[in-house]
C-alpha cells in the first residue's frame, strides 16, 4: 500500500498551486502559534496603549470641532460661499461687487430651497428693495413681484442682529394664483417654475 504522505508530497513537487497552498498552510499555522504563545503579552499591550489612543481620538475630535466653528463662525457657510468678500470687508455698508450678485442670483435660482439658509441682506443684495413690505404679528413680509409671479419672503427679528434677521418662510405665488376667482393650490410649486419666478424677479 502506498504512503498517502509521501504521495502527496509528490503531488506537492508537480503542482505549484498545490506548493502555495501548503506554504500559506504553514504560514497561517506558525502566525497562529506564535498568537497563543504571546496572547498575553499583546493583551497586556493593547491594556497599556488603550488609553493613548482615546487621548488621540479625542484630541483629533476636538481639534476637528474647534476648526469647523472657526470656519462656520458668524456667517452660515452657503452665505460666505455667495458673498465672500463681506468676510474681508467686515464693513457695515458693505455692498458686493455685481459679480457676487449675479454668481449669488443664478445660485438660488437653481435652488429655491437655498433661499431658506439666506438672511434679509442677502435678498436685498440679490433682489433689491421689496415692492411691499408689512407686519404681520411678529413676522416682516418682504413681498417682490414680476407679472408672472409673486414671492413673500417671511422674517422674525434676530435680537441683537438689525438687518440679519434670516428667511424663516417662502410663499410662491404664479399668475394663475393672482387670477380673480382664482381656486387655492392644493399642490406645492414645482422647483423648475419657483426658478423661473426668481428669473423674472430678478430681471
Amino acid at each position: 500500500m502506498k504512503n498517502p504522505t509521501l504521495h502527496f508530497r509528490t503531488l506537492q513537487d508537480h503542482d505549484p498551486a498545490a506548493r502555495l497552498l501548503a506554504a500559506a498552510d504553514e504560514g497561517f499555522m506558525a502566525f497562529y502559534a506564535h498568537m497563543r504563545r504571546n496572547a498575553r503579552r499583546i493583551t497586556r499591550l493593547v491594556i497599556a496603549f488603550l488609553p493613548l489612543m482615546m487621548l488621540l481620538v479625542g484630541s483629533c475630535k476636538t481639534s476637528q470641532t474647534s476648526g469647523m466653528n472657526e470656519l462656520f463662525q458668524g456667517m452660515d457657510h452657503i452665505r460666505a460661499a455667495l458673498f465672500p468678500d463681506r468676510v474681508i470687508a467686515r464693513d457695515a455698508d458693505y455692498h458686493p461687487a455685481p459679480g457676487y450678485v449675479a454668481r449669488a442670483r443664478g445660485y438660488v435660482e437653481g435652488d429655491p430651497s437655498s433661499l431658506q439658509h439666506l438672511t434679509e441682506q442677502e435678498i436685498r443684495f440679490m433682489f433689491g428693495v421689496p415692492a411691499m413690505q408689512r407686519q404681520d404679528a411678529d413676522a416682516r413680509i418682504w413681498q417682490y413681484k414680476s407679472r408672472a409671479c409673486v414671492v413673500d419672503f417671511y422674517f422674525y427679528d434676530t435680537p441683537g442682529k438689525k438687518g440679519e434677521s434670516a428667511v424663516a418662510y417662502v410663499d410662491f405665488q404664479l399668475k394663475d394664483d393672482l387670477a380673480p376667482g382664482a381656486a387655492p393650490r392644493t399642490a406645492p410649486i414645482a422647483l423648475q417654475s419657483q426658478s423661473k419666478c426668481l428669473k423674472k424677479i430678478a430681471g
